[in-house]
């Protein structure tokens, strides 16, 4: 709300906004390819406009951070974040501020420049509404549109967990191959799993299932050479 010591420059800014124009994104950043609204821009179309309604800014850094980083290449470059206080003031002495942050990067002695440009600019854009010739997304109607429906792959059967005493051959190749060559079968694996500790960890459980596979081995061994 105006006060008497801010009724003027109000009046001023509220007659500024009046006069301004619309400002389109006409700067290119060719690094990243997007469009932007250059403060170049916004001050040669504000400039005669402030000096027709007796408006002056005066900024003031309030607070000041700097960086040094490296870039991809292998450069260096000095990173600056500025907190500025833009002092908008009347002919009469009347005045009103916006404080802005502003964040400026360069290899050389610019980063503070940039980091103002920044500021300022936003500070003029927010505190003027400053329009753009951009199409308004309510100009435009659209027919009613349905959402996509996503196609649902059927459940994939969830695939059977092997028995413990299978995996435990497969991870010694040579008890695998030990549980072949004496001829037994899946029957005999499990029964030979269910004799081991089944309070023990897994561990413990294939060394003892591998133990009962060489007793079982040693055994037909002992009987083809009684035969033999």
């Amino acid at each position: 709300m105006a006060t008497e010591d801010t009724k003027k420059i109000c009046s001023s800014l509220v007659a500024i906004m009046a006069d301004v124009k619309a400002i389109g994104k006409d700067s290119k950043n060719t690094q990243q390819g997007f469009m932007f609204r250059g403060i170049d821009a916004v001050m040669n179309h504000l400039h005669p406009i402030f000096v027709k309604h007796k408006v002056v800014i005066l900024p003031e850094v309030l607070e000041e951070r700097s960086e040094e980083r490296k870039t991809k290449s292998g450069g260096n470059l000095i990173y600056r974040i500025l907190k500025i206080r833009f002092n908008f003031i009347a002919d009469d002495g009347s005045q009103v501020s916006s404080v802005m942050v502003g964040e400026g990067m360069d290899s050389g002695d610019k980063a503070a420049n940039k980091a103002m440009a920044v500021a300022l600019k936003y500070a003029l854009s927010q505190m003027l509404l400053l329009p753009y010739d951009e199409v308004d997304p309510d100009s435009e109607s659209h027919q009613p549109s349905e959402p996509v429906k996503k196609q649902v792959e059927p459940a994939r059967p969830a695939q059977a967990k092997e028995p413990a005493w299978i995996i435990a051959l497969k991870e010694n190749a040579e008890y695998g191959k030990m549980f072949k060559e004496i001829g037994l079968n899946r029957k005999d694996g499990e029964i030979l799993w269910k004799k081991t500790d089944k309070s023990a960890d897994i561990k413990t459980r294939n060394e003892q299932f591998y133990i009962l596979i060489d007793e079982n081995h040693q055994a037909m061994k002992a009987k083809k050479e009684s035969e033999g």
